[in-house]
């Protein structure tokens, strides 16, 4: 019975050798394979931009810069991937990357006067404010072509490192954006004596307002004034012709601005490689990518203009935005093709 016993035991031994070579990782050296990899992670922007305020003859304005906040940045990418060399440690691999990017962009302050004329064809001065600092969500769509340089060491017949490192190549880059806008619009009237002695609006361009101005502004209601609200005043204002109303909101309050195709970036993915089966192992690492993208900005940009006029995104001040992803990957590797016995010692090439 004891040499039975170990000769099962022998017997089991040798099969578990075999199987290490021939059934277990000898796949392993496969020229070819096929990844797919989910990343999730952090998403970081820095924008460059030009947020001026492009509005007639201004007298004063305080506009703080965008900023761009840190958002969730999740996907997908495919890759075919083709190593070389007997021991097939390194290789090349290209594909499609698909990310999401959740993130958004902030207006802190803004505030502009500058030159105008109402319905009446009068001049004067327009006082644009934002109610609140104004907030753009945005869901950003990534399509990336990725050319990698592949590497893969095993350390024992389940368990082993693999690399990718290489540039990317951007086909798409689409920011649809939503917005909470709200805008004062409130107004400074500069009278003088023209030819038949009439009065006549004109445009105070002075940083201060000359203290014989009309002044239709919140401030100076609440400052003289008991008798009915502010809103009271403004809206029975705006029915006269006049160009005030408080809290008003864009007639648009979403769309979408793309960037420049064709930027180039760059992605390094470092991973532990577990074999789930014979041609199927799973990697699981982490992710870092760096890509700069261009915009083309909108001309004499104004962020709104007469009330109920379309919004434009702050997007479309960025001339160029910095992307920055890290988080980790989670990733299936599956490799095709039979193993080969090129030096005939009939065992699988490793």
């Amino acid at each position: 019975m004891k040499k039975l016993i170990l000769l099962f035991v022998a017997a089991g031994a040798g099969f578990s050798a075999m199987a290490q070579v021939r059934g277990g990782d000898n796949y392993y050296a496969q020229k070819f394979i096929v990844d797919l990899n989910f990343p999730v992670g952090v998403a970081m922007s820095s924008p460059k931009s030009n947020f001026t305020p492009n509005y007639l003859n201004v007298a004063t304005s305080n506009i703080d810069k965008i900023k761009m906040g840190a958002g969730l940045s999740y996907g997908a990418d495919a890759q075919f991937g083709y190593f070389i060399g007997k021991k097939r440690r390194f290789g090349i691999g290209a594909g499609v990357q698909y990310l999401m990017q959740s993130s958004d962009v902030t207006l802190g302050a803004f505030r502009v006067e500058y030159q105008d004329k109402d319905s009446h064809g009068y001049t004067y001065r327009q006082v644009l404010t934002a109610t609140h600092a104004i907030k753009e969500e945005l869901k950003t769509t990534v399509i990336n072509i990725p050319l990698m340089l592949k590497y893969k060491q095993r350390f024992t017949t389940r368990l082993g490192f693999t690399m990718d490192a290489g540039i990317l190549y951007n086909v798409q880059m689409a920011n649809a954006w939503k917005t909470d806008a709200e805008f004062n619009y409130e107004a400074i009237f500069q009278f003088q004596k023209d030819a038949l002695g009439a009065d006549v609006p004109v445009y105070d361009k002075g940083v201060t307002p000359d203290q014989h101005d009309w002044l239709i502004t919140v401030d100076m209601y609440d400052r003289t004034h008991t008798a009915n609200t502010t809103k009271y005043y403004f809206d029975s204002l705006h029915a006269r012709g006049y160009n005030v109303a408080l809290g008003v909101k864009p007639g648009n309050n979403s769309g979408t601005v793309n960037y420049t195709t064709g930027s180039i970036g760059f992605m390094v993915r470092p991973a532990i490689n577990v074999r789930l089966a014979k041609r199927v192992h799973l990697n699981l690492g982490a992710y870092f990518s760096y890509q700069s993208f261009n915009n083309k900005t909108v001309d004499n940009y104004k962020i709104i203009d007469k009330m109920g006029t379309s919004y434009s995104s702050m997007l479309n001040t960025v001339s160029t935005v910095v992307n920055t992803n890290a988080g980790l990957n989670v990733g299936l590797r599956y490799f095709f093709g039979e193993p080969k016995d090129s030096d005939f010692d009939g065992l699988y090439d490793e």
